[in-house]
């Protein structure tokens, strides 16, 4: 009885304590272990937290704990894949803006054209295509092309104030009227990289350009072939467009460079660290 009296007066001042402090009683601690204290052995072990390492996430994506068929996979955990290459060469509307009224200065007659993709390969393509038919008025791309506008302003600054000066110093100082063109937009991989390993060639982004040789008004036609050191006009000619073209091409690749080029001009757009150019 005297035990009792004494737990009762106990609860009283834990009672009064509390309600001062303004939070409800705590209850005295039972004499006996509460069922509910017990473990329960019928429940399964917790699952240890992961630490967010790559190695747990990719162990802990369903394949092999039992977890449900549509358990997040290790590359969903990461995001998705990036965006096509083609798609992140999208000029802003302001620099597409700046890119059409330099080819309306030029006087470049061209139409625009649907964006390109290809279903072999995602990264394939143009986003703001256009087909140009003289890079000049009077300069002819024969057989049409589809650039990108960036390809197309870079091409007609050099035929301008470089292709049109260096042939107008030629004998009889002929006027070029054309270019005689080879690839231009084709999805493929870049001459020279390896099967295991291959790399984009930027003729499938609507980057690059290949001028097979030049024809004039009043002379025959100029191949781009290779011309040693022949001493004469047509190789000073060739070698001058040629050095020119790195001015607005930071790509450019002719006879000498390698047997793939050997009868034609790369040009090209390939952006590089700190606008470093490949001029060969």
């Amino acid at each position: 009885m005297r035990t009792y009296l004494l737990t009762i007066a106990a609860y009283c001042l834990i009672s009064t304590a509390a309600i001062a402090q303004d939070r409800p009683p705590e209850a005295p601690e039972p004499h006996a272990e509460s069922p509910l204290d017990k473990a329960d052995d019928t429940r399964p072990p917790e699952k240890p937290a992961s630490s967010g390492r790559p190695d747990e996430i990719a162990r802990s994506d369903g394949e092999n704990d039992g977890d449900e068929p549509d358990s997040p996979k290790a590359e969903q955990v990461f995001g998705p894949p990036p965006p096509p290459r083609w798609f992140m060469l999208r000029e802003s509307d302001g620099e597409e803006a700046a890119c059409r009224l330099a080819l309306a200065m030029l006087g470049t007659r061209y139409e625009d054209r649907p964006a390109i993709t290809d279903p072999q390969d995602r990264d394939c393509g143009i986003a703001r295509p256009i087909r140009v038919t003289h890079i000049l008025p009077d300069l002819e791309l024969e057989g049409d092309a589809e650039m990108r506008c960036d390809t197309a302003r870079a091409l007609g600054f050099w035929a301008r104030d470089f292709l049109r000066p260096a042939a107008a110093a030629l004998p009889g100082a002929p006027r070029v009227t054309g270019l005689r063109l080879g690839t231009t937009y084709a999805c493929r991989t870049r001459i020279g990289t390896g099967k295991d390993r291959p790399k984009l060639s930027e003729h499938a982004l609507g980057n690059a350009i290949d001028i097979m040789g030049f024809t004039f008004a009043d002379r025959d036609p100029l191949d781009v072939e290779p011309r040693g050191d022949s001493g004469g006009t047509e190789e000073a000619f060739q070698r001058a467009v040629r050095g020119a073209a790195c001015l607005f091409f930071t790509t450019v690749l002719g006879p000498g460079a390698n047997a793939a080029h050997a009868n034609h001009l790369h040009l090209d757009l390939a952006a590089r660290r700190s606008g470093w150019r490949l001029c060969q």
